[in-house]
This record gives structure tokens, C-alpha cells and sequence, in this order.
């Protein structure tokens, strides 16, 4: 889980700095579902590893739930 959300702008920059043959439009939509996407990751406590488990798994464990369920 990321603690801080990078703004859309600053993704769109380094987005372009990367990438400098996508256009403005490729651009600003990527940088705005990356931004979302880590809005989401943050909301639904969501690791960016397999090293932890997400919120919902680490509640679903603790209920005792197992794939056998």
C-alpha cells in the first residue's frame, strides 16, 4: 500500500519524459487510471507484493475461512 497518491500531473510528466511518443490524450488517460489505481490500492488496503495479504484475504483468515469453503 502506497501511503502517499501521486497527483495525475506529475504522472503525466514522468509519463512523458518515458514515453515521449505518446500523445497528450495517451498520456493524460494513463496517468489518470494510474492515479486511480492507486486510490483503489490504498482504499482497499491492497498490497503491491504478494507478500502480504490484501485486507479482504487477511479478514477472510482471520474469520477462518480456507479454499476448502
Amino acid at each position: 500500500m502506497k501511503i502517499i497518491i501521486e497527483d495525475y500531473s506529475r504522472i503525466a510528466k514522468k509519463l512523458r519524459e518515458e514515453y515521449p511518443k505518446l500523445s497528450d490524450f495517451e498520456i493524460l488517460s494513463l496517468a489518470i487510471q494510474i492515479e486511480r489505481n492507486q486510490i483503489l490500492e490504498n482504499g482497499l488496503v491492497v498490497s503491491s507484493s504478494d507478500k502480504y495479504p490484501s485486507g479482504l484475504e487477511a479478514i477472510a483468515i482471520a474469520l477462518g475461512y480456507n479454499e476448502s469453503n
